[in-house]
């Protein structure tokens, strides 16, 4: 395979990330039978889960070693970080993790397209991108789990709260007590937050949370977001600018119910979109109503926006 080395990076010994729409972590250990690695997510579907199978192929035998997939790690289950799970199971019978509270969306996609719409959905939100093939999970993560690594490393989690219904992330911690997090979409670097400005999220109040967490670990030497840049050791630029966008985007929401006595969520998803110079696609507006949605249920349950029925109409305004 050309240019191996910039298709699977070292990070620290025994840690690597192959770089792509999804970023995918891959952690080696020496076990009794040989390596054994594991996998922290995979991409969106079998042809992503095809490119890291033939990058990890290539690597290990560039070094003259066979290898085991023992598990793939699911940050969460969302269709582009579990969408080729099912492709490397069935290459390589590993097994898949997920906490316990993403097992429903993995093992049942459509229900991530019917939260994104509030029902069944139309053909265009039945696709890949948003309804990965069936994965059945085998084992379930806790935040407490830890599991020793050969070389005196330790794989641990984190509970990442505020983008999924369960996110974990994954922190392997070296001898000398370095730690590379693979944190899922917890996080995002400044070209992707800046290129997405209003992320999915379904609470932003735990997802502030999330990034305090995040910032509040100790001798990060790499933290690698799933899609964009990888954060090297200090993360907490990346986070602030992540709480700006949220803040942001809370702040646009109370302007809109400034302008006008009451809204409804499609009236604040088109002030919100064009105060951001936004042209949305029907995906895109789907991400951003859903988004949308799980601010103001938030900012309601605060009672800083009240709702009301009115003529078989929702609508919602400031207090």
């Amino acid at each position: 395979m050309d240019n191996l080395t910039a298709r699977i990076i070292e990070l620290s010994s025994g840690v690597y990330v192959i770089p792509a729409t999804t970023n995918v972590g891959v952690i080696t250990n020496e076990g009794n039978s040989g390596i054994e690695v594991y996998l922290v997510d995979s991409g969106c579907t079998e042809i992503d889960g095809e490119y890291v199978f033939d990058v990890l192929k290539a690597f290990f035998e560039q070094l003259g070693q066979t290898f085991t997939l023992k598990a793939i790690i699911t940050t969460h289950g969302h269709a582009d970080h579990c969408g080729a799970h099912i492709f490397l199971r069935e290459q390589t019978g590993c097994q898949v993790w997920a906490a316990k509270h993403e097992q429903g969306a993995m093992e049942t996609p459509i229900i991530q397209s019917s939260v994104l719409w509030g029902g069944f959905p139309p053909h265009e939100l039945r696709t890949l991108f948003f309804m990965p093939s069936s994965t059945e999970v085998e084992h379930f993560i806790s935040k407490d789990d830890v599991i020793e690594l050969s070389g005196g490393r330790k794989l641990s989690f984190i509970e990442l709260k505020g983008h999924s219904y369960e996110a974990l992330g994954a922190i392997i911690t070296t001898k000398n007590g370095h730690k590379i997090i693979f944190p899922g979409d917890n996080i995002f670097p400044r070209n992707e937050i800046m290129n997405h400005w209003i992320p999915l999220i379904m609470n932003p109040v735990e997802y502030m949370d999330s990034l305090d967490q995040l910032c509040a670990l100790e001798n990060v030497e790499w933290c690698i977001p799933s899609h964009g840049d990888f954060l090297k050791r200090n993360i907490n630029e990346a986070a602030e600018l992540n709480k700006i966008a949220i803040i942001s985007t809370r702040t646009c929401i109370l302007d809109s119910l400034k302008s006008k006595k009451r809204l409804t969520v499609e009236e604040i998803v088109k002030y919100v979109a064009d105060k951001n110079d936004m042209q949305l696609s029907l995906s895109q507006y789907m991400l951003v109503h859903s988004t949308i949605k799980s601010y103001i249920a938030v900012m309601h349950d605060a009672r800083e926006i009240r709702m009301e029925v009115d003529n078989n109409k929702l609508y919602f305004y400031l207090p």
